[in-house]
């Protein structure tokens, strides 16, 4: 008897009700899964089913024994198609969106080493902003800064970018490096435009372990700076700002994962270090769930995790942020961060 073949029309039995129904499902003849289901029930010396006019219904034996044999073909299974998985290199094609910036600086300096591992995986990738503009509906995956909702698709929170305050040298050595928070009052500050089109013009700081006021977000032993920041520039995409800010224009809050080679070249100098800027925009994965189990999404999101991960590591800023924790400005209805404090 081929006992693995037998548990299976079993449990399709039981399933349907029906050795008929059983052996349509298996896709095999009736005569064949009544042969083997009377053969297990022999071996094992037990009646697994009660035969009546209105079809098969399992007995308290064959209840258990269902019960018992159903997890160990579903471990079986999981093992079948994970070994199938591993020896299959994902193919076809994958449609990421992404925050421009991101893709950008994070992501496609290493989509060498990503295509050497999975070379019949061709990627498209896509500008996206927010989860919810009509392009996204169209990508696979996306990998996105903000505070957005997950709605129907599946989120996988990646690792915070912790975010510091920058220029070039030449800019500070004209205007002054500020010792304080409050000093970026008087400062030429370029404000990104988010994609719920709220200015940042609010820049939050925390100063851990000094001696002082407790601020509203505050806890005990922490000081909280806020700060309303002008510049003669706003703008939506990062690119701008950052092109600015090397051309001696202006300050700027940045990601040292994504002007490292600014940061590197001494072109950008970060100050105010003793200060962790706070609200960092969380960055997650969203995708459908039915492409869950899809090789060639959990490849990639994969590939993400890490590339986030060793970027995360590339500085000692600290950063906090949840998509689910969004801060208080964020829910304000004006499009200023900064009408918080003004209307609060």
């Amino acid at each position: 008897m081929d006992k693995l073949k037998a548990l299976h029309y079993f449990l399709a039995a039981a399933q349907t009700g029906s050795l008929s129904a059983a052996a349509r499902q298996q896709g095999v003849s009736l005569q064949a899964v009544a042969k083997l289901v009377g053969a297990l029930e022999a071996q094992l010396g037990a009646t697994l089913f009660q035969r009546g006019s209105r079809g098969l219904t399992l007995t308290a034996d064959g209840l258990q024994y269902a019960e018992a044999c159903a997890p160990l073909l579903a471990q079986l299974q999981a093992a079948d198609d994970g070994l199938r998985q591993a020896r299959q290199r994902p193919q076809g094609t994958l449609v990421v969106g992404g925050t421009p910036f991101f893709l950008q600086h994070c992501i496609v300096p290493a989509l060498h080493a990503f295509h050497d591992n999975y070379p019949d995986l061709t990627l498209d990738l896509r500008a996206i902003t927010h989860l919810d503009e009509a392009a996204a509906r169209d990508c696979d995956l996306l990998v996105l800064h903000g505070w957005f909702e997950a709605g129907d698709r599946v989120r996988r929170e990646l690792p915070v970018m912790p975010q510091v305050t920058v220029a070039t040298p030449a800019y500070w050595q004209r205007h002054g490096i500020p010792r304080h928070p409050s000093e970026l009052a008087g400062h030429n500050c370029l404000c990104y435009r988010n994609p719920y089109g709220k200015l940042l013009d609010l820049w939050r700081y925390r100063h851990v372990g000094q001696v002082g006021q407790v601020g509203q977000a505050g806890q005990q032993g922490e000081v909280i700076e806020q700060v309303i920041v002008r510049g003669w520039l706003h703008s939506n995409h990062r690119d701008n700002l950052v092109e600015l800010a090397l051309g001696d224009g202006g300050v700027i809050r940045a990601a040292p994962a994504t002007v490292q080679v600014a940061l590197a070249s001494g072109r950008l100098a970060p100050v105010l270090l003793d200060w962790e800027m706070m609200d960092p925009p969380p960055l997650a994965i969203y995708f459908r769930p039915e492409l869950r189990r899809t090789q060639r999404l959990r490849v990639f999101a994969d590939f993400v995790v890490t590339c986030c991960t060793e970027l995360a590591q590339l500085t000692s800023a600290r950063g906090q942020s949840s998509v689910d924790g969004r801060p208080a400005w964020h829910h304000g209805s004006g499009r200023r961060a900064s009408s918080w404090l003004t209307h609060r």
